[in-house]
């Protein structure tokens, strides 16, 4: 059975730079980061400055910006900054005021809730790999068994990947307590598919875990809203989320609406491919309730 993905056009690889900057921002080194925080702070200013200008300003080498370009994925520092004026044509809409501040009413406090998850989608949809997406989904389709881990934040999301997995007939094993996430990786086997949710990618717990399900032959795959992480340098395909570095408690919600908005995408590609199959369980599942009286037969 093969995944088809919903046709989405070819997305340039270097769209949506300043966003994934952002997921890259805590894994750079301290020179880097100089980089970083003149690009995200004066962004029009690099389109229009020379290398050496934006190394004055970082106050960092020529050599570091040039290796800046190369880990955001660009040959040079002009083809970051033919991105970078591209991407500024249409601001996102991270770089309008935000709503809300002290003293701010009900009203404003629901629309900062709304506009911090909407933007969070809009940039993980921005940089999401749909080829990645097509490989995950087929992995987690024909595995033996499927180890789902995260601790944490991440944590809601392992046990709502579990649900849906159910619906699709997978079998699969639910871990969010480290003893138990070592258990269950040190009895996988090659076949068999770890999927590791963690929004930073540098839990020590899932990072260990890991790595012993690597030394049994598994296959990893992970959902990270960092591309650099120790998490995300050892797993194939690595699915992006974009969220800003949690510092209030709406972002820390953003970071989980989009790891959910992966998953249900993911489902539904399953889905599509297990085509009548997957309907029928779904149906099974649905007279099953209607039994036991959880739900009403559905009008016809």
């Amino acid at each position: 059975m093969e995944i088809m993905p919903p046709d989405t056009g070819n997305k340039d690889p270097q769209t949506g730079t300043l966003i994934r900057l952002r997921g890259l921002y805590p894994s750079l080194k301290t020179a880097l980061r100089k980089v970083a925080d003149v690009i995200l702070r004066q962004p029009e200013m690099a389109i229009y400055a020379s290398v050496n200008e934006v190394a004055a300003v970082a106050t960092v080498s020529e050599a570091t910006v040039m290796r800046f370009c190369r880990i955001l994925g660009f040959k040079g520092f002009q083809d970051f900054k033919i991105a970078l004026a591209r991407e500024m044509v249409i601001p996102s809409p991270r770089f309008h005021e935000e709503v809300g501040g002290e003293g701010e009413d009900d009203t404003a406090v629901v629309r900062q809730v709304f506009h911090t998850n909407t933007v969070a989608l809009q940039d993980t949809l921005e940089i999401l790999d749909i080829e990645a997406m097509k490989e995950a989904a087929q992995l987690l389709l024909t595995a033996r068994q499927i180890l789902v881990i995260g601790v944490g934040g991440s944590g809601p999301a392992v046990t709502y990947t579990g649900n849906r997995f159910l619906l699709l007939g997978l079998k699969a094993t639910l871990c969010t307590d480290f003893y138990l996430m070592l258990m269950a990786a040190s009895r996988l086997s090659r076949g068999d598919v770890v999927l590791a949710i963690s929004n930073l990618g540098t839990t020590r717990e899932i990072v260990e875990t890991v790595g012993i399900a690597r030394e049994k032959q598994a296959r990893i795959m992970c959902i990270t809203n960092n591309s650099l992480s120790p998490l995300a340098r050892v797993c194939n395909p690595v699915l992006v989320t974009a969220s800003r570095e949690v510092t209030l408690p709406e972002e820390a919600v953003a970071s989980l609406v989009c790891q959910i908005a992966i998953l249900d995408a993911l489902f539904a590609l399953i889905a599509a491919a297990q085509g009548a199959q997957s309907r029928e369980t779904l149906n099974g599942m649905e007279k099953a309730m209607v039994k036991v009286g959880v739900m009403r037969q559905p009008a016809k």
